[in-house]
């Protein structure tokens, strides 16, 4: 498992230690970086390609690899793949990997923080009932955070509510349409084009 443990560190850094992610994790989280997508193509294709063909199946069996698991499947291809159909061939596996450890409550065995991207496949998926489910989630962990660190909670709420909203409008994303060689609707190319105009493309 020490592979899992590698997979973890590097998304997570030393958050643990100070309680609020630096500007250069939320970058590496959020932002839309080249140099960071090959640094993680370069560090952890290979172990993305071994998870899709289940040479990691193992690590379903902890709560931590199954942590890594989900990192790889809903985040890493997301990174490695990124403005491709590959991007989001995985997020079926992520999203059983999270309902499973929900199930198993391996989500009450990690910190808050960790737990936040143990459930982004909820607010990944297109389906509006597991959207709903994500905000719960989010909710929960907004319930439990220190005073210090509610902000950053908040803001995963925040997202999450944003993607239901999505999902319930259009029954999809719509920014994912190009990608996966789908046809926009005409509300959506408006909906695309005013959020490309705002900046949040």
């Amino acid at each position: 498992m020490e592979r899992a443990e590698d997979i973890i560190k590097f998304w997570f850094g030393k958050v643990e230690e100070s309680a609020f992610p630096t500007a250069n994790r939320t970058h590496i989280w959020f932002g839309h970086d080249a140099a960071v997508d090959d640094e993680i193509r370069s560090k952890f294709s290979y172990d993305l390609e071994k998870a899709v063909l289940g040479e990691y199946s193992d690590w379903e069996k902890n709560s931590r690899s199954s942590l890594a698991l989900i990192i790889l499947f809903d985040q890493f291809s997301r990174h490695i793949y990124r403005d491709t159909p590959l991007a989001f061939a995985q997020d079926h596996r992520a999203l059983d990997l999270c309902l499973h450890g929900i199930e198993r409550q391996y989500d009450h065995l990690i910190s808050l923080i960790e737990r936040a991207f143990f459930y982004f496949p909820l607010m990944h998926s297109e389906n509006v009932e597991i959207q709903a489910t994500s905000i719960r989630a989010y909710k929960i962990l907004l319930d439990l955070s220190f005073p210090e660190a509610k902000g950053i909670f908040e803001n995963f709420l925040d997202h999450s509510l944003q993607h239901f909203d999505i999902v319930k409008r259009f029954g999809r994303f719509p920014d994912r349409n190009q990608a996966l060689g789908r046809i926009s609707t005409e509300e959506e190319i408006k909906y695309l084009e005013k959020e490309y105009l705002q900046g949040d493309k």
